[in-house]
């Protein structure tokens, strides 16, 4: 299967140093927040950290806000400095006797501790539905792994005060799960995204029709998903034999599109802005998910990272995607059983893609971004609810 050179990559921008990070803990006048995660990474650290810190350094009305970040090996600094702290957020990640020891102390300080989780990750009555999801062999080790794993978790949620989640449908999983109070932040775009995507607009070609398909993956986690989607895929790639097929990330492709080889694409998993790049080079984005309680406590990251380069989405109907996208207006919710007849009407030129992608833009721009996300944000970290 051919494989296309990746565009130039970009640096992780996990600044600033430890030094600026632990001088953001005491700031004269602002409520102080610390997050915490294991490792940062390009994907929910970037998420649930990196851009929240980012939107709570916008400046606005209310109470000033300092946000910093530490990783798991930062917590002995972290203790030093846990009296100055206001808010701890700890997300993702798995209980340990220090990070217990991290919030006897924060609680001791005065200091208000939250949980901040972006999937069903934490309540081991799921671990067969989430194995099975994503296509993982149920076997000893990898029964020890997931339970072991999700139940550090929900240990670890268990001691918090509240969470944060990305939708209401997890939040209301959290508030089953530990009977704690919860704020929805939804995942938004920063502002490198956003500035990169601009730039992919600028730069993308006006199209007549759908000649790539563009699948994300992201993750080693998707065959299951893809399955849905792959039969109807080479149906119609068969009827339009200009159609080409981009896969970023890790997949198996699975048999029904092993004849296509020299029409599939093939890239690594990317850089979070290489990303939009190729997000954006591609005339439709497809995002088949199977459709239980895992997925749906799943974010719509996938429709907003394509909607802001201009490219269109369809997606199943999960929670979060329904609340994104209205069905032919700014994006298309696509069952199971109806995926070869979309993906014709858009090969044949019978969707509005161009108009879709249109209001995409608008809707992730307006919804989206640090400005747009900045009070619910700040809502969570001071415990404060949201009128209405």
């Amino acid at each position: 299967m051919p494989s296309r050179p990746t565009p130039p990559q970009f640096p992780d921008p996990w600044a600033p140093s430890l030094e600026e990070r632990i001088r953001r803990v005491s700031v004269p006048g602002a409520h102080s927040v610390a997050y915490v995660y294991e490792v940062p990474d390009t994907s929910t650290f970037r998420y649930r950290v990196f851009n929240m810190i980012e939107a709570l350094a916008l400046e606005g009305g209310g109470e000033p806000i300092s946000a910093t970040w530490f990783t798991r090996a930062e917590l002995p600094i972290l203790e030093r400095l846990i009296s100055d702290v206001d808010t701890l957020v700890i997300c993702r990640t798995r209980y340990s006797a220090h990070l217990d020891s991290l919030v006897l102390r924060a609680r001791a300080a005065g200091c208000h501790v939250l949980f901040d989780v972006d999937d069903l990750i934490f309540d081991t009555r799921y671990v067969s539905l989430i194995l099975e999801t994503l296509d993982r062999n149920p076997g000893e080790a990898m029964l020890d792994e997931w339970f072991a794993t999700m139940s550090r978790l929900g240990a670890l949620l268990r001691l918090c005060d509240g969470a944060i989640s990305t939708n209401d449908f997890l939040s209301a999983r959290i508030e089953d799960y530990a009977q704690l109070p919860t704020w929805v932040v939804p995942n938004f775009l920063n502002t490198l995204q956003l500035d990169r995507s601009a730039e992919v607009r600028r730069n993308r070609r006006a199209s007549t029709g759908v000649t790539s398909i563009g699948y994300f993956s992201g993750t080693p986690t998707h065959n299951r998903d893809f399955e849905l989607v792959s039969t109807a895929l080479a149906r119609v790639m068969t009827r339009h034999t200009d159609l080409r097929l981009t896969i970023v990330g890790f997949l198996d492709i699975g048999p029904a599109l092993r004849g296509f080889a020299d029409r599939i694409d093939t890239l690594p998993l990317t850089d979070f802005l290489t990303l939009q790049t190729l997000i954006g080079s591609a005339s439709l984005n497809i995002v088949p998910l199977l459709t239980n309680v895992f997925s749906n406590s799943k974010s719509e990251l996938k429709y907003f990272e394509a909607a802001v380069v201009g490219t269109p989405t369809m997606a199943s109907p999960t929670y979060t995607f329904r609340l994104a996208i209205e069905d032919g207006v700014n994006g298309y919710l696509v069952d199971a059983y109806d995926w070869e007849d979309r993906l014709e009407q858009a090969a044949r030129g019978e969707l509005d893609l161009a108009g879709v992608a249109e209001r995409g833009l608008e809707h992730a721009l307006r919804w989206y971004t640090p400005a747009a996300q900045v009070d619910a944000v700040r809502n969570a970290v001071l415990g404060t609810r949201a009128p209405g």
